[in-house]
């Protein structure tokens, strides 16, 4: 291309273009904005101190607010209660006397101010998936438990910059900066689901796809580096598959925190974040971590973007209840299992046997009858973390209907479409058009896949407690259901845990055998023949299963002091189901059965 002089006109243009962007670019430098420092002030005292500079103000008054409660964990936890000292100050150190207008938003007059800083120490002494800690190796926290949101600006940016104790290095889910102490966040929703740690821990850097994973260990020589490096694979691989049923990864980085500890409160497991998750590691096998790996990873689609109508916008000051938690929680369940079968890191009868035992977690569950899905999603804000007297799990009754959904769907096209094409239909149309679902938006796309009408399904098995036809729809892939008698052990006695994380003994029932050894409330089960009792009682409760009948030693401590006790362990008949292949399965089952069971998908 030949090159000419420019002309006047261009010239014109070009200043007249640089002109009308000036007033854009200063009208930018003048908006709203928090910005955040996090320093930890006292270690022994496990105190954070949060400083926030909140800058443009153009309100006569702007309202400050702590969220209550941590998406993923329906909990309120009133984070407002861990803070110390809360200073409202104007740009010349000015004290400001802000008002309560709820249990945790602080409204402040700001006629003819523009510029305030906020500031306030916050405790930080529980390590939880839901909390924060400050160690004398480490401190972590996630957004949502220090950082304010000013109400009608949750869509600015922030930045935070953290001031580290010497010899301490830092990993976030924020996105990095130029500065190694300083990171970003698009909007308010990204700032405060972002976990955050700081001190010495291992860290594994690797790649998926193009895009960096940061495996975080804590404390740091609790899972040694081949066992590291051989769980990034299997992640890796799961994460790919899961992928595939959306189309797209939707993150720049990916962090997965893992505690090799106990958690110091009920809030223990893993919980997801937006482009993270955290986990409390019960056993350092990688085969025993990848299935909850898969289900936190899933999440990041489902949940977290993906999300029930009733949490879009989350609306942090109160519970927001939903009838979908089944969906959200249950079919992760289910996508765990089949990310692990497509990454082919479980066989097809492993899989085949998980629907089998999602089966048996709701059909041995007397609650089943009087609790539909929907309900048991609605009311998980009454004990989500601690028992009720009288409930069953949208987490399995979720898995189970995520089985039964992808069969039907899958029979009904032919093998043209699953919970595959349903879960990424959703996907595109909700979230990507900034919006949430309903039930009826998911009947709708089932509905156009299948061209059949769901609403009676959904109306039996979902609104309501009918059980489903499992024969049938599993008979669409050539299996069909049987139920086998086993023993268990019978635990005569109601425990929590303590705020060591120890399962303590709170109610031993009278005439039990549990009571004949001597057990009392206030024990704290120490082990049994030499099994530790821990939170997740897994190994503990294998153990007992095979002593049904017979004699074990059950170490408690009592008062402080340890001792010794003999007791026989009572048992009970269960029902369990199991799934088995139909003697000669017709071509249309095999062809179900192998959409069903599709690997390297």
């Amino acid at each position: 291309m030949t090159k000419r002089p420019y002309s006047r006109t261009f010239i014109a243009v070009v200043l007249f273009a640089l002109f009308a962007a000036a007033p854009a670019a200063r009208a930018e430098d003048k908006q709203f904005r928090i910005d955040y420092t996090v320093a930890i002030a006292n270690q022994a005292q496990h105190l954070f101190h949060v400083t926030a500079d909140v800058q443009n103000i153009h309100e006569d008054h702007l309202s400050l607010q702590l969220p209550t409660w941590a998406p993923g964990w329906y909990t309120v936890e009133n984070y407002a209660k861990n803070i110390l000292r809360f200073v409202i100050s104007d740009a010349k150190g000015a004290r400001l006397q802000p008002v309560m207008t709820r249990k945790q938003t602080w409204r402040v007059e700001t006629r003819g101010i523009e510029r305030i800083k906020v500031e306030f120490d916050y405790r930080a002494d529980i390590l939880a998936l839901n909390q924060a800690k400050i160690d004398k190796d480490y401190a972590f926290f996630t957004g949502i438990e220090l950082f304010m949101m000013a109400e009608g600006h949750r869509d600015r940016p922030s930045n935070v910059r953290f001031e580290l104790p010497a010899g301490w290095q830092i990993i976030s889910a924020l996105k990095e900066t130029a500065d190694p102490n300083t990171f970003t966040a698009a909007d308010y929703d990204t700032l405060v689901d972002a976990p955050t740690e700081m001190g010495r821990f291992d860290l594994l850097k690797f790649d998926v796809a193009g895009h960096p994973h940061y495996l975080v260990t804590t404390p740091a020589g609790a899972f040694t580096k081949d066992k590291a490096e051989r769980f990034s694979q299997m992640i890796a691989k799961v994460a790919v598959a899961e992928s595939k049923v959306f189309g797209e990864i939707p993150y720049e980085k990916y962090v997965h925190f893992y505690f090799f500890k106990r958690p110091e409160s009920n809030a223990g497991g893993a919980l997801e974040h937006l482009n993270s998750f955290v986990a409390f590691a019960y056993g350092n096998e990688p085969d025993s971590l990848i299935g909850t790996a898969a289900h936190e990873f899933f999440h990041l689609w489902n949940v977290k973007r993906l999300r029930p109508a009733e949490m879009w916008p989350y609306d942090y000051s109160r519970e927001n209840e939903t009838p979908l938690l089944w969906v959200s929680e249950g079919f992760t369940n289910y996508y765990s299992n089949v990310a692990q079968l497509r990454a082919a890191l479980r066989s097809r009868e492993q899989f085949v046997q998980a629907a089998a035992q999602a089966i048996t977690g709701v059909e041995s569950n007397e609650a089943r009858n009087y609790i539909s899905p929907a309900n048991s999603s609605t009311s998980t804000w009454l004990g989500y973390d601690t028992p009720v007297a009288f409930g069953i799990s949208y987490y399995t009754q979720g898995q189970n209907l995520g089985a039964l959904l992808d069969l039907s769907i899958i029979h009904d096209t032919a093998g043209a479409a699953g919970l595959d094409e349903v879960m990424r239909t959703l996907y595109n149309e909700h979230y990507k058009r900034n919006r949430g679902f309903t039930t009826e938006d998911m009947i709708a796309v089932i509905n156009r896949l299948t061209k059949r009408d769901y609403h009676d399904f959904y109306r039996r098995y979902v609104w309501g407690v009918e059980v489903p036809p499992y024969d049938e729809i599993f008979g669409y892939a050539g299996y069909k259901s049987g139920k086998t008698s086993q023993q268990s052990p019978r635990l005569d006695f109601q425990a929590t845990v303590n705020p060591e994380g120890d399962i303590q003994l709170t109610r031993v029932l009278p005439g039990t055998t549990a009571a004949a050894a001597g057990l009392q409330a206030g024990d704290v089960l120490v082990s049994f023949d030499g099994v530790e009792a821990r939170r997740g009682f897994g190994a503990a409760y294998e153990l007992l299963t095979q002593r049904v009948g017979k004699t074990v030693k059950v170490a408690i401590k009592r008062n402080g002091e340890s001792k010794t006790v003999e007791m026989q362990v009572a048992g009970e008949e269960d029902m369990a189901y199991r799934l088995v292949e139909v003697s000669n399965p017709t071509p249309q089952q095999l062809k179900v059965r192998d959409r069903w069971l599709m690997t390297g998908q």
